[in-house]
């Protein structure tokens, strides 16, 4: 039930801030409101729903002091999973290229979750060559919410980053590992800069 509630949220199948019916849920997956409401409050913990007073649970909102807020974080650790990642082996250039190819038939044919996952592919070849565990948790905890914006940035994005995926695996093949980070933190960065322009309000609630 976590899953399919954490999944749902993150795919957009629940909308974020809107209310969520346990009964409705329970119903619809032919289970009791009891797994439900300790489903929302697992995720009430990871921040995807909130509970709020005398009105039921809610998918978290998206907002664009959030985004910044999780992106300072994925900035930082994932530049020095870059940075400290070992050498990429051609099998693992490879691999990166393909990824990137693949990424461009996806946006070419508007499939999302594709373009989302593929990313999530091309990042984590990199980030677990850095053989620190601890790390690639903590960033894949970021992910999990990171991946709502990422799906806003594709309905926006029309390159899907294909330019700076490159620069990053033409760095990461000379074995300059230093600029790939730097590379890395100005792709993530791009992301930030291009949801907040299309939402340029103070902190908007993103629709």
């Amino acid at each position: 039930m976590v899953k399919h509630l954490r999944h749902g949220i993150v795919s957009g199948e629940y909308r974020h801030d809107t209310k969520l019916l346990p009964k409705a849920i329970a119903e619809r997956c032919g289970t009791s409101f009891i797994p439900v409401r300790e489903a929302l409050r697992i995720l009430e913990s990871e921040g995807f729903v909130l509970f709020r007073h005398n009105r039921g649970a809610w998918v978290t909102t998206l907002s664009i002091s959030d985004l910044e807020d999780l992106y300072e974080l994925r900035i930082e650790l994932e530049g020095q999973a870059v940075r400290r990642a070992g050498p990429c082996e051609e099998r693992d250039i490879e691999l990166l290229r393909d990824i990137v190819d693949r990424i461009g038939i996806a946006n070419k044919r508007n499939e999302e979750s594709k373009i989302v996952a593929l990313n999530r592919d091309f990042h984590f070849l990199i980030y677990r060559r850095s053989n620190s565990p601890r790390r690639i948790k903590t960033i894949e905890r970021l992910w999990s919410h990171a991946e709502r914006y990422q799906r806003m940035s594709v309905e926006f994005r029309h390159d899907a980053a294909d330019e700076e995926h490159r620069q990053i695996i033409d760095l990461l093949e000379v074995g300059d590992h230093n600029a790939a980070a730097d590379a890395m933190r100005g792709h993530l960065t791009s992301t930030v800069n291009l949801l907040r322009a299309a939402f340029p309000n103070p902190d908007p609630v993103l629709k």
